[in-house]
């Protein structure tokens, strides 16, 4: 294996790891969203979708979302590179 793909793949690995706590902490968010505007312990799936637009609207949040989107970038690029990239195989 070329050294660039190891390198390309443990980065990706790397954006992997990040996206998956940002994905925890914004479900975990979300959760807590929905949870003080219903007064309800475990809201249901209405009141988490409603939550979620009051999330993805809340300047609040906008690092973790920035962050969030950033690496499924990260996770998306190198396999681009991977597949379009020189030296590809055909």
């Amino acid at each position: 294996m070329d050294n660039s793909i190891l390198i390309l793949l443990i980065a990706q690995g790397l954006c992997f790891v990040l996206w998956t706590g940002l994905s925890f902490r914004a479900v975990f968010q979300i959760r807590a969203i929905a949870e003080s505007r219903s007064g309800q312990m475990f809201p249901g799936p209405v009141s988490f979708l409603s939550a979620m637009g009051v999330w993805l609207k809340d300047p609040a949040h906008r690092l973790t979302r920035g962050l969030w989107a950033l690496s499924l970038l990260g996770i998306m690029a190198p396999s681009l590179v991977i597949a379009f990239g020189p030296g590809r195989v055909e």
